[in-house]
């Protein structure tokens, strides 16, 4: 990775709702790429740029409930993939 993609990849915003239960991370392009919902699970995504290149979307998905482990198999997936880490405090449980 060059010095503009580091820059680039380290631009993001961490969304979370008023109930604190679903997290939103977007990406440099501005698309999702990450949502955690306890209701609904896990999705990581790849940027839009790279899903328009060709790359499929989803890097780790799992659209089921997600509880205390799950978070921080989000996180950890967030990390690895993205260079984000998405702070541990976000959701509440």
């Amino acid at each position: 990775m060059n010095q503009d993609q580091q820059e680039m990849t380290s631009l993001h915003c961490i969304e979370v709702s008023a109930e604190g239960d679903r997290v939103w991370v977007n990406g440099h392009d501005g698309s999702c790429i990450g949502r955690f919902s306890k209701r609904f699970g896990i999705d990581v995504h790849r940027t839009v740029a790279e899903q328009i290149e060709g790359a499929d979307q989803c890097l780790y998905c799992t659209h089921e409930p997600a509880g205390i482990a799950e978070w921080e198999d989000f996180r950890e997936a967030m990390r690895r993939h993205h260079g984000i880490d998405v702070p541990a405090n976000s959701i509440a449980f």
